[in-house]
């Protein structure tokens, strides 16, 4: 069946933004004399959401300064090299079968709605979704909710639609927005973590096509 819609995750699933921030998270780590990531296949492997648990677990502590602080200075690392973040390869043909279909294609991130928006026109993407829903803050909170105050403001149902993200989160927000959903092995979490939601996992983004 074809899907009514399909939500897009950003960051990892889209952009290619792991190296950035592997290499933003290292120094902020480093500032601090905390062990650094040593390779993608480590990250991969610690990365979970909420981000303020993620940054717990590499060693932060949030009773000697407050989680501002560090996703502050995460922040304004990765935007200094924002303009050097490539996209997913095979990304940009993906989305243009998917609009020839005429499916309607919807961003869902966790990232700062401005920031987003930036980002999507910069690369050119902008025309290729029907809907943009980012957060009003920098911290990395849970998309579930903003997605299900866009449903119901609209009043559409997703119970057919398409989820394609690369983290647990992501398969998690399509579990409770009762969709269908596809993980990418390229992005920000491992195939072995992923694979445990019994969901199909790619490893091309274009391979998606093949579901559709």
């Amino acid at each position: 069946m074809k899907p009514t819609h399909i939500i897009w995750d950003f960051n990892g699933t889209i952009l290619n933004d792991l190296p950035l921030s592997l290499q933003s998270i290292n120094k902020v780590l480093k500032k601090r004399n905390l062990p650094l990531i040593e390779s993608e296949k480590q990250y991969r492997e610690k990365f979970c959401f909420p981000i303020i648990k993620y940054y717990e677990n590499l060693g932060m502590d949030f009773q000697k300064e407050p989680y501002k602080v560090p996703a502050d200075e995460w922040v304004t690392l990765y935007n200094q090299s924002i303009k050097d973040i490539p996209l997913t390869e095979g990304i940009v043909e993906t989305l243009e079968k998917i609009k020839k279909l005429e499916i309607p294609q919807i961003i869902l991130s966790a990232s700062e709605i401005s920031m987003l928006k930036s980002q999507l026109e910069y690369y050119g993407l902008t025309d290729y979704f029907d809907t943009i829903l980012g957060t009003d803050n920098v911290y990395g909170g849970g998309k579930t909710k903003m997605a299900e105050n866009w449903m119901n403001t609209n009043n559409i149902s997703l119970s057919d639609a398409l989820f394609i993200g690369d983290t647990d989160h992501d398969y998690e927000t399509a579990h409770i927005l009762g969709c269908n959903c596809i993980l990418f092995s390229g992005g920000h979490m491992s195939r072995n973590k992923l694979e445990k939601y019994g969901v199909p996992v790619v490893d091309q983004i274009s391979d998606i096509l093949n579901y559709l």
